[in-house]
């Protein structure tokens, strides 16, 4: 809607009379037309970058809270094996004890069941603040009271497996296709291409065209009819080499930080599988290696019972078992660990 209203010179005399116009319409912005497609687009692979970088953050956070729930499953079970070697310590200084007051073995064997039973006790403590300390960081992250987790230590992992054969080319491929950071980057190029298209758009003219009814008084004489107006601008101002220059670099900007995060992901996830293999291999190994030294210990100790070992040997057996117990405890949620953070990275 249009009011219009001047003075004019009357049709005869000196004097002047008014002319008023109310015109009602409507107009439409050619270079609108135009822009509208490649702005909408820019909004659209704005609007899809964000959702990625929300799935990019809560996939992040995912790996954060597998890191804190096996750390904390691990210093659970071994504080677990701390207190069976306290109680392991503690029976054999009651034995030697007993070997003692009967003759059968010398003081010197209390002496050293004294400093087994206090190396395991300190041991036992340490495990106890690392637990607190694991537990506490999992609650956190979690947002629940660290009593609700008391019962965290009853579950084992021992026989998670992966869901598909560990293959480095296969994994890389699917996280390729399938990471939200990758699809998130992929949007903001496009918005950043499409960009550069509109900051070339600036040179152009701008052209608007409107039309509608006009009603009013011209010269003292009433008119009305329709009314149709075309409205032409010229850019004369420099500066749009500069608006198309710095929209150019921004998408070379964007497509650099795609191929740099394509590269990441590829080795992050080859990594991955290789590690997620080696602690396969590794809990294997430190399975036997536990068993080994818990038959080596039970040995040692019946002869120590005979007379045929001394004390020296069974300590040095027990913390060959206790220490063998606790690799394999860490290899066991090592391997679990890297399964589930290769199943985050990997959807």
């Amino acid at each position: 809607g249009d009011y219009s209203l001047s003075p004019q010179a009357a049709p005869a005399g000196p004097a002047t009379v008014e002319q008023h116009f109310i015109t009602v319409g409507a107009g439409i912005s050619i270079n609108d037309i135009l822009a509208n497609s490649a702005t909408t687009r820019v909004a659209a692979a704005d609007l899809l970058a964000a959702q990625r970088d929300a799935d990019s953050a809560t996939l992040q956070a995912r790996a954060r809270g597998i890191d804190r729930y096996f750390t904390a499953l691990q210093a659970i079970a071994i504080e677990q094996v701390r207190a069976q070697a306290v109680r392991g310590a503690q029976r054999g200084r009651s034995a030697a004890e007993i070997r003692a007051r009967t003759g059968e073995a010398p003081r010197l064997d209390v002496l050293r069941a004294d400093v087994s039973l206090s190396q395991a006790q300190a041991d036992f403590a340490r495990a106890q603040a690392d637990r607190a300390n694991a537990v506490d960081a999992l609650a956190s992250a979690a947002n629940v009271e660290p009593s609700t987790l008391a019962r965290l230590g009853s579950q084992r992992q021992g026989g998670v497996e992966p869901r598909a054969p560990l293959d480095e080319r296969s994994a890389v491929a699917r996280a390729l296709a399938s990471r939200p950071e990758l699809a998130a980057l992929l949007a903001s190029l496009d918005a950043r291409k499409t960009g550069v298209s509109l900051a070339r758009q600036t040179a152009w003219p701008s052209l608007t065209v409107g039309g509608g009814y006009q009603r009013g008084v011209d010269t003292a004489v009433p008119v009305h009819g329709p009314q149709a107006a075309v409205h032409l601008d010229v850019p004369l101002a420099p500066g749009t080499n500069e608006r198309v220059a710095i929209a150019q670099a921004q998408a070379d900007a964007a497509q650099t930080q795609l191929i740099e995060e394509r590269r990441t992901i590829a080795l992050d996830v080859a990594a991955a599988v290789r590690t997620a293999r080696a602690a396969q291999a590794a809990q294997s190994a430190a399975r036997h290696a536990r068993d080994a030294a818990q038959r080596a210990l039970a040995a040692v100790e019946l002869g120590y019972r005979e007379g045929a070992s001394s004390s020296l040997d069974v300590a040095e057996a027990r913390r060959s078992y206790v220490q063998a117990s606790v690799d394999a405890l860490i290899a066991e949620y090592q391997r679990a660990q890297a399964l589930a953070l290769l199943e985050a990275m990997v959807p």
